[in-house]
């Protein structure tokens, strides 16, 4: 048999042992496998196999029919390695958690680890070996397999009668998440998000509202809408002696669209107010498109008086020339760079890189998605002189927003921690 099994070979394939939990170890080395396997046992955990190569971990997985809660595995077999081990791992019907233990490099170590999450495969913990196998056991001994998580049903797509009647009974509108100055701590500017109602009175979030809108061609007619409350709430707040801008997002299809642009111009006029008190946010796939048509789109909506940001800046494989030609006035890191970034060097190293090509640009930069006070002090340390996320608040619409700003002192937002 290519694999020890630390429980007799006969046990029928059906018995079960539901108070332990189940693990399985994949280690080439045949001493370190059963030192740790022997290690977890005394943790309390039911080692159900220990293999040595890829193959037999493979054939674990058709013989049992079922992974276990937690495999420990290193990278490197001789038959292959721990990538295609969790490749296959993340095929089961109920995917177990993984333990990286492995003499690799770091960078290959965070590639594994990264890998996992990409596969929905839960990370119990990695150890670069050698490292004691009581380590790695008291590392997983409080370590219990999530459970399965029940799938959310699927709500059904937005007709374009639905998405009419929308627009019909006013129930598209905005909320508006705070952008907030680290240097000052003052409020100086919302984003302003796509939302609606239902006839239920249901909130629609635009993952669902803003495909349903661009496959029945009425994106542009909602972005309008939204721009013109936008602008009415910035007057609002102008009018109350407060200095906040806002910023809308619209698609490089709107702004390619002679008509919109005209019509977005009309908004801030019809209010008298100066269009440099909005930004236009694009994301950055959006940026990537036909560079004669971005620079000619973003340009005009330039000239026009409006602001323009690059949104989720580091999701895309932005070309730097075709960047440093588009006449963009502020930088937006995504969200999915900061989060968790105290403990990611690589996070920390790439929200540096962007906030100083960002502040060599000549461009405000913002940190997206910063919700701890740890976060926090990692993109001010990284450069970025703004920032926006749960920290300061989530979205709310557009009246609660102006009621927010009216109870704080001179703008001044007190920062939790």
């Amino acid at each position: 048999m290519p694999f020890d099994a630390v429980l007799a070979a006969s046990q029928p394939a059906h018995t079960v042992v539901p108070a332990a939990r189940r693990a399985w170890v994949v280690v080439g080395d045949r001493a370190e496998a059963h030192a740790i396997a022997t290690a977890m046992e005394a943790e309390g955990w039911l080692v159900g196999a220990i293999a040595h190569d890829l193959t037999s971990a493979q054939r674990l997985l058709t013989l049992r029919g079922e992974a276990p809660d937690l495999v420990v595995t290193a990278l490197r077999f001789d038959d292959g390695d721990g990538f295609q081990l969790m490749r296959a791992l993340a095929r089961s019907a109920h995917p177990p958690a993984v333990f990286i233990a492995s003499r690799q490099q770091r960078a290959v170590i965070r590639a594994a680890a990264a890998l996992a999450s990409a596969c929905g495969l839960p990370l119990a913990g990695v150890a670069e070996q050698p490292d004691d196998a009581t380590c790695i056991a008291r590392s997983v001994s409080s370590f219990h397999r999530p459970a399965a998580r029940t799938p959310r049903p699927v709500a059904p797509e937005l007709g374009r009668d639905e998405l009419l009647s929308l627009f019909d009974r006013g129930a598209l509108f905005p909320w508006m998440q705070p952008k907030l100055r680290v240097s000052s701590r003052e409020i100086v500017g919302f984003e302003s998000l796509m939302r609606a109602h239902d006839a239920d009175g249901t909130l629609i979030m635009p993952d669902r509202l803003v495909s349903a809108l661009a496959r029945h061609n009425l994106l542009d007619q909602a972005t309008l809408r939204m721009a013109k409350q936008t602008v009415d709430f910035v007057a609002a707040c102008l009018a109350d002696g407060m200095a906040i801008s806002a910023s809308i997002n619209v698609s490089m299809q709107s702004l390619s669209n002679l008509d919109f642009c005209q019509e977005l111009a009309a908004a801030v006029e019809h209010v008298q107010l100066d269009p440099s008190w909005l930004t236009i946010e694009i994301t950055e796939t959006d940026a990537m498109a036909d560079l004669s048509s971005v620079i000619e789109n973003t340009g005009r909506i330039r000239m026009l008086g409006f602001n323009l940001a690059i949104d989720d800046f580091g999701t895309a494989y932005s070309s730097l020339f075709q960047l440093s030609r588009i006449p963009f006035s502020e930088l937006k890191i995504e969200r999915a760079f900061v989060t968790d970034i105290e403990n990611d060097s690589g996070k920390q190293a790439i929200v540096h890189a962007c906030a100083q090509l960002g502040s060599a640009l000549g461009l405000h930069v913002v940190a997206e998605g910063v919700e701890t006070p740890r976060e926090l002090e990692f993109v001010t340390r990284a450069g970025c002189t703004l920032i926006q996320g749960y920290l300061v608040s989530r979205p709310m619409p557009a009246d609660h927003a102006l009621d927010w700003l009216r109870q704080l002192d001179e703008l001044r937002f007190e920062l939790p921690g």
